[in-house]
């Protein structure tokens, strides 16, 4: 994360867009899997990727922020453009009936279907863990992956909803008793 503190330091007085380039490389796949790990759609989630970083790059300048900081505001971009797209997404689907609609998209066993995806892309191969994240409030899957995917601490976490870290922590404590309870039902 020191190396993220040097380039918004460096981005924000030089604006050399070097500097931009460094927290790209290292954000672009963080930020790709946040999107592909909930939309399954790696075109969808290639768009929305560039996105975040379009505002990244123009409000970069206007704010100040360190890594802990930085890290949060980004995923916190990158939430609100998933959800805009849920909301078109349905905005969508009432004006013209489809198959598929947002609830659809989001639902418990998303993830169970997308197994093989996730497979593929991901190298991810514990589908009775799949099977039990299926089983998981939208909150308590985003919480579970920026944990123990991404690696955020609680309060890097917190942030990004606007929680407080025991709320957070309380959330993942449920969330993970589900999951073993899950799993050794299905054994």
């Amino acid at each position: 994360m020191a190396n993220i503190n040097l380039c918004l330091k460096n981005f924000k007085k030089s604006g050399d867009n070097i500097w931009f380039e460094k927290i790209y490389v290292q954000f672009l796949p963080r930020i790709y899997r946040f999107f592909y790990l909930k939309l399954f759609d790696k075109q969808l989630s290639e768009d929305l990727t560039s996105e975040v970083f379009i505002r990244v790059y123009k409000n970069l300048q206007k704010i100040n922020l360190n890594a802990k900081t930085f890290q949060a505001w980004i995923y916190k971009i990158a939430s609100n453009l998933l959800m805009d797209h849920y909301r078109r997404k349905t905005r969508y689907a009432k004006e013209e009936p489809l198959e598929e609609t947002a609830d659809d998209l989001i639902g418990n066993d998303m993830l169970l279907k997308n197994s093989s995806i996730l497979k593929k892309e991901l190298g991810f191969e514990n589908f009775k863990l799949i099977d039990a994240m299926g089983k998981l409030t939208k909150l308590q899957k985003d919480i579970i992956i920026l944990k123990f995917v991404e690696d955020f601490d609680y309060e890097t976490i917190a942030n990004i909803f606007g929680k407080n870290q025991s709320t957070i922590r309380g959330i993942l404590f449920r969330a993970i008793t589900k999951l073993k309870n899950e799993i050794k039902n299905n054994k």
